[in-house]
C-alpha cells in the first residue's frame, strides 16, 4: 500500500511517504513556510520512488487543533489531491500525533501532549498506553497554562511545543507528576502515517479541521 502523510499544524512542516511499509521523509521547523515546501517535497518524495499521484492508495492528514493558517494548508493539500484522484483521506489528531512522536513506542503509561495555541493558551491531549497504543482520555481542550489540570498524578511523559513556551508557568501544574519532558518534540508526518489505521477514512469533501477553540489564530 502507498500512504501519503502530511503534517503542518504547527511551526514544523512534515511529509512522509510509505510505499509498503518503507517510510521516507522530508521536514524542518519552517515557521510560515509550510507553502513554499510541502508540494515540492511531495513531488520529490514521489519522484524517488517512481511513483505518481494515481499510484497512491490512501493520503492521511494532521487534523487540528493548530495554527489556523498553516493547518489548512495541509488540509487543503491533501484535500486537492485526493479530489483529484479519487483517494480517501485519514485525518489524525495533531495531538495523538505528537503523543505518538514522543513515545514511538508506546512505553509510557501516560503521554501528554501540549501545544503552544498561541494567545496566552495551550491545545492539550491525555494519553494512556496500552498495549502500545496511545488511547485518549477525555476531549482534547486549549486552556491557560496555569488552569491545565491533569485527568491524575500519573506519572506522565510531557511533549511539546507548550512546554517550550510556557515552561515557568506549567510548572507549577507538573511538578512531580511528570516523569520526563520533551519541549522539542512536534508531531509529525510518520507518526500521522502510523495512526492512520486508528481513524476511519472520509473523502476529500468531508475533510473538516478540528481547531478545539472557536476563536482562531494563525
Amino acid at each position: 500500500m502507498n500512504r501519503l502523510g502530511l503534517e503542518t499544524a504547527t511551526d514544523f512542516c512534515s511529509v512522509a511517504l510509505d510505499v509498503d511499509g518503507e517510510v521516507s521523509l522530508r521536514e524542518e521547523l519552517a515557521p510560515r513556510r509550510h507553502a513554499e515546501l510541502l508540494i515540492p517535497w511531495i513531488r520529490e518524495l514521489l519522484a524517488e520512488r517512481g511513483l505518481g499521484f494515481g499510484d497512491l492508495d490512501a493520503l492521511a492528514v494532521s487534523r487540528g487543533p493548530g495554527g489556523f493558517t498553516s493547518l489548512r494548508i495541509g488540509l487543503g493539500v491533501a484535500q486537492g489531491i485526493a479530489l483529484a484522484h479519487g483517494l480517501p483521506i485519514h485525518a489524525v489528531s495533531t495531538l495523538a500525533a505528537l503523543a505518538r512522536a514522543a513515545d514511538p513506542e508506546g512505553r509510557a503509561d501516560h503521554v501528554l501532549a501540549v501545544l503552544d495555541a498561541r494567545m496566552s493558551e495551550v491545545y492539550a491531549g491525555f494519553f494512556e498506553g496500552r498495549e502500545g497504543v496511545h488511547h485518549p482520555i477525555g476531549a482534547e481542550v486549549v486552556v491557560p497554562p496555569a488552569k491545565l489540570e491533569l485527568p491524575h498524578d500519573g506519572p506522565w511523559l510531557a511533549a511539546g511545543s507548550g512546554l517550550a513556551s510556557y515552561g515557568d508557568v506549567l510548572e507549577s501544574v507538573l511538578t512531580g507528576k511528570v516523569s520526563a519532558k520533551h519541549p522539542d518534540i512536534w508531531p509529525d508526518a510518520r507518526s500521522v502515517l502510523a495512526l492512520a489505521d486508528t481513524v476511519d477514512p472520509v473523502p476529500a469533501w468531508e475533510l473538516e479541521p478540528k481547531y478545539v477553540r472557536d476563536d482562531v489564530t494563525s
